[in-house]
């Protein structure tokens, strides 16, 4: 049995400290405490009070008011037995928080002569560095900076691919743990490596990105670099690997693209891959066993080592990823990286918890760890040496691999001033940068005046939104419990004055006050990874439909999403109607699940081809892509027709639209919806997608189901 099995005392406040004794060391309890700075008398500390449970006492006692951090502090009782104080609470008080900063270069710096190594832990009375190559095992002690509570040292000597750690002692115990900025790992991350940058460099053919002036541009894809990949009724040969998006000239059965070919044939501007930092629930060595998206972070500043070829070889994952991002370049397509800088796996195994103790994470104001991610703890990023890391973290991700755009989980738990830093830093670096997150008000410790929640979204300008408000309006609820909801496009008319709100970026008091400042701010979407998915979800609202009626459906709301003012967003699949088979919190089922279905592209080529023409037909429209508020309610109005269908009429006042004018007609009703125009209009889009014919008409019959698009010219 340990000391910590027998003793335990931890400062629980300015003023006491809670102290436990096992029954099994002593059966009559303590009567004194005496506090020692290492080896030197401090003073006894008053008992204030005493309990007992089953196995052990509890004392709370008097602290001492000159408890200093760097310190190691012991506890003796009368017996002279010693064991440690854990004052890490310090580390959440103001005076101690704000206390300590530096912005030098964290972590380990290569050089081919030698590498520096920088470490935050001001608790830390002592630290090293241990680096290996092989059996033989090295160590270096490490100097602080007082005031900055930063330990450095230079080690001389080439270390690329040098494994290392840290060890530390903090409140008395020696700890041992992984770098926070490692920049790669072997196997499982077991240890770090140190990585000299030239030998991992790729070339990220940044310049092959055609040009990008304003968010609104942007058509967004998200998908998983194992769903792309996995099916297995396809000749790519690196499934589930950075590599299987390398690969093309494939097809399906059918002579379909697939993989990256796919995405490009489809038009999209940007790929947000889900997670691809480091992250601990799949085994690097047999991802096939294990299925998660990765929303659990190991280590932030690591690409995950199972989407690699080799994930024992640190370098192979550094490399495959840079070579998938540049080929997404290659093709034209910005790449957007899932970051989740909102918790971790586990706060108690973390680097940040082990090495810094209570200083990374936030608190509830009784002590116990915030968790409004609902993973069991929050970052705390209003700490100056977080935020840093996490402002850190994002700029290598930029820099180093050539990354386009960030989109953040849950980003209502990060605090308004990180996000816009981080907004600003990366701006600094590509002024096409764009950012975005999921604004939801998460019942985390944060002051509601604090949160990056879409409520608080004008206090955050150039950052994007998932417009939850788009979503519920066009389809209805996406909840387990909602799906039998519908939204306008569903059929239920009551929606109407909703979805003119958030047709036109939900930034203009229609039906409903502004969300955002402008539609540059609106993620418009309707299904992501979480939920059911937009097809899951009408088999179930419209089940009184045929397949025929269903499967128009996807059609008219794929349309609408990529039409709308703002910045549509599109899961994989949804634009063929991907099912998840009723599972619809699918974050570890298996690939039959998850995975992209290239034989139901085949099945269903024709939405494939309908939402190619839409996307195509979004970029050739300046007008849809539109971002200032007062342009577009100068040339915007809505006419309600009957049964429940909607004309979106868009003049020309401004020589903004390259016709007269415009018309789109929204009919997601059973009837069929005639109506006469004043003049000849060219149809220029309808259920069939983008005509390639010219076709003129004066009298119009929107079929039901379905949007048409015409234009006088």
């Amino acid at each position: 049995m340990s000391y910590r099995d027998l003793f335990k005392a931890e400062l629980k406040s300015d003023h006491l400290i809670e102290i436990s004794v096992a029954k099994s060391y002593n059966g009559r309890g303590c009567e004194k405490f005496y506090l020692y700075d290492y080896d030197q008398l401090m003073g006894e500390l008053k008992i204030v009070s005493k309990s007992e449970s089953l196995h052990s006492f509890k004392y709370i006692v008097s602290s001492h008011p000159d408890l200093k951090i760097g310190h190691n502090y012991f506890i003796y009782d009368e017996r002279n037995s010693r064991f440690p104080l854990n004052y890490s609470i310090m580390m959440r008080d103001d005076r101690y928080i704000f206390s300590y900063y530096s912005d030098e270069k964290m972590g380990a710096t290569y050089f081919k002569d030698h590498t520096d190594f920088a470490l935050f832990s001001p608790q830390a009375s002592e630290a090293y560095v241990f680096y290996f190559k092989g059996e033989e095992l090295f160590s270096m002690r490490m100097i602080k900076n007082q005031k900055t509570g930063v330990f450095n040292v230079t080690v001389k000597g080439d270390l690329e691919r040098y494994y290392y750690y840290y060890v530390v002692n903090v409140n008395g115990e020696i700890v041992s743990a992984n770098d926070p900025y490692a920049r790669s790992f072997n196997t499982n991350s077991i240890r770090g490596m140190i990585v000299n940058p030239e030998a991992v460099a790729v070339d990220l053919h940044l310049e092959d990105l055609p040009d990008f002036e304003k968010p609104t541009d942007a058509i967004i894809y998200e998908m998983s670099i194992r769903d792309m990949t996995s099916f297995k009724d396809t000749s790519l040969i690196n499934k589930g690997k950075y590599l299987g998006l390398t690969e093309h000239g494939l097809t399906t059965k059918k002579g379909l693209p697939i993989g990256i070919d796919y995405i490009k044939s489809l038009g999209v501007t940007h790929v947000q891959i889900m997670p691809m930092y480091d992250f601990l629930t799949t085994n690097d060595l047999y991802p096939e066993n294990t299925y998660n998206w990765g929303y659990d972070p190991l280590n932030y500043n690591s690409p995950e080592g199972s989407f690699a070829t080799d994930p024992s070889d640190p370098y192979c994952r550094i490399i495959e990823m840079k070579k998938m991002i540049g080929e997404f370049h290659k093709a034209g397509i910005r790449v957007v990286m899932d970051v989740v800088y909102n918790h971790m796996f586990c706060r108690e195994t973390s680097p940040f918890d082990i090495l810094c103790p209570d200083y990374y994470f936030r608190y509830n104001f009784d002590g116990t760890p915030s968790n409004g991610s609902f993973c069991g703890n929050d970052l705390e990023s209003r700490h100056p040496m977080v935020r840093k890391f996490i402002v850190d973290s994002c700029l290598y991700w930029v820099k180093e691999f050539g990354i386009d755009g960030f989109r953040f989980d849950l980003m209502g738990i990060l605090d308004i001033d990180t996000m816009n830093l981080i907004e600003s830093e990366c701006r600094k670096i590509r002024k096409d940068f764009i950012i975005y997150g999921e604004g939801w008000d998460m019942p985390t410790a944060l002051s509601n005046h604090e949160k990056a929640k879409t409520a608080n979204a004008f206090k955050m300008p150039s950052i994007g939104f998932f417009n939850d408000r788009f979503r519920d309006t066009v389809k209805g609820g996406s909840s387990d419990h909602e799906l039998e909801h519908r939204g306008y496009l569903l059929g239920d008319s009551n929606y109407i004055d909703g979805f003119k709100h958030t047709f036109i970026g939900s930034s203009t008091a229609i039906s409903f006050p502004p969300l955002f400042i402008n539609p540059s701010q609106s993620i418009n979407y309707v299904e992501c990874h979480d939920n059911a998915t937009l097809f899951d979800k009408i088999i179930k609202s419209n089940k009184d439909e045929d397949i025929k009626d269903q499967l128009k459906r996807i059609k008219l709301i794929n349309a609408m999403t990529i039409f709308s003012f703002g910045i549509p967003f599109i899961h994989s699949g949804q634009e063929i109607g991907a099912t998840k088979n009723g599972v619809y919190n699918s974050y570890n089922s298996p690939d039959n699940i998850n995975q992209f279905n290239y034989n139901l592209l085949d099945e269903r080529v024709e939405l494939y081809r309908y939402t190619k023409d839409a996307i195509a037909f979004r970029k050739q429209s300046p007008f849809m892509r539109l971002d200032e508020n007062e342009k577009i309610m100068s040339m915007i109005s809505f006419v309600n027709l009957p049964s429940g269908a909607l004309l979106i009429e868009l003049k020309n006042d401004e020589m903004i639209l390259p016709y007269r004018a415009l018309k789109i007609f929204v009919n997601p009703s059973h009837d069929s919806v005639a109506y006469d125009l004043d003049d000849y209009y060219q149809v220029l889009f309808n259920e069939a997608g983008m005509l390639k014919q010219p076709l003129y008409a004066q009298h119009l019959v929107i079929n039901a189901i379905t949007c048409l698009v015409c234009a006088k010219l």
